[in-house]
């Protein structure tokens, strides 16, 4: 017996629903790590004249 909100998803789409959200994953981890890579490279850009005049 079915419930009235199940959605029946065809077995031919199973797999390709699965590699499209794995990829939006792997995207969005990327995105993530560069965006922290060049975060993390312009802080240290910003401090650098800081660090060699001995103030921080």
């Amino acid at each position: 017996m079915k419930k009235e909100t199940e959605v029946e998803v065809p077995k031919k789409q199973a797999p390709i629903i699965s590699l499209l959200l794995g990829l939006a994953v792997v995207a969005t981890t990327a995105a993530y790590l560069i965006y922290r890579y060049t975060s993390e490279k312009a802080y240290r850009k910003k401090w650098k004249d800081y660090d060699e005049c001995g103030l921080a």
